[in-house]
């Protein structure tokens, strides 16, 4: 089934119908190199390297010639399932950037149109949709957290409840940029937490923009399965993979 199959309804069609409306009043340039009158060109968006072939069913990422996956066999991964769009490079990072660090907060509905695919393809049934939480101090500072406004529009495409509060953040966490593996899964330890009577006993999606070794949507999953999550899904935009 088509996205446009599943996104008839009506709310969504008047969320994608507003932001048309802006591209008309304030004609866009596109994130990926600039061309005008389009967010993101179809020629920005078929340079994008996409994650497919076969697939860990957990991890989500490419299986080597052996069936174990190497990556879940050195990692406990709470996540049921995760799943990448394309890779963290080239015209897909330039758009992740200037969404999150420039303030075009239209490339999120771009973007979210991409996981709208991803998510019908995985064939997941979930019953909530929630976005990775900033820290206040990091959402005061942007004026918006980016994995809400692409979690968001999502949610009304494939008509799964949304909720931005059941799942917070509830320290404060140092930026992964630079930290190790270790140094991230420490960063993020007990971070989150969700709230048992929005999630108990049911299959909740986490969107994120980018994920790199996935300590922060990992330990999304632990908040949301010790509230009472019978399972988590993960959708991430982009993900750095280094193999």
């Amino acid at each position: 089934m088509s996205i446009f199959d599943r996104s008839s309804v009506y709310p969504y069609t008047l969320y994608r119908g507003f932001w048309k409306f802006l591209d008309w009043v304030y004609p866009p340039s596109c994130a990926g190199c600039g061309r005008t009158g389009v967010r993101w060109c179809s020629d920005c968006q078929g340079s994008v390297q996409r994650i497919t072939g076969e697939l860990c069913d957990r991890c989500g990422l490419p299986l080597p010639t052996s069936a174990a996956c190497p990556t879940c066999a050195d990692r406990a991964f709470i996540l049921d399932g995760l799943r990448g769009y394309g890779r963290y490079s080239g015209p897909l990072r330039n758009v992740i950037h200037r969404l999150k660090y420039h303030r075009d907060v239209s490339l999120a509905e771009t973007l979210s149109l991409r996981l709208i695919e991803l998510f019908l393809e995985t064939n997941w049934v979930c019953d909530l949709v929630v976005p990775v939480p900033l820290g206040v101090v990091r959402r005061r500072e942007r004026g918006y957290n980016q994995a809400a406004l692409i979690a968001y529009p999502l949610a009304l495409a494939v008509r799964i409840p949304y909720s931005g509060r059941a799942l917070q953040r509830v320290r404060e966490t140092s930026s992964q940029v630079d930290l190790g593996l270790s140094q991230r899964l420490e960063n993020v330890r007990d971070a989150f937490w969700a709230e048992a009577s929005s999630v108990k006993g049911k299959s909740v999606l986490v969107v994120d923009d980018v994920m790199t070794t996935g300590a922060t949507i990992n330990e999304c999953a632990k908040a949301l399965k010790e509230a009472g999550a019978r399972a988590v899904f993960g959708l991430v935009v982009a993900r750095t993979i280094l193999t």
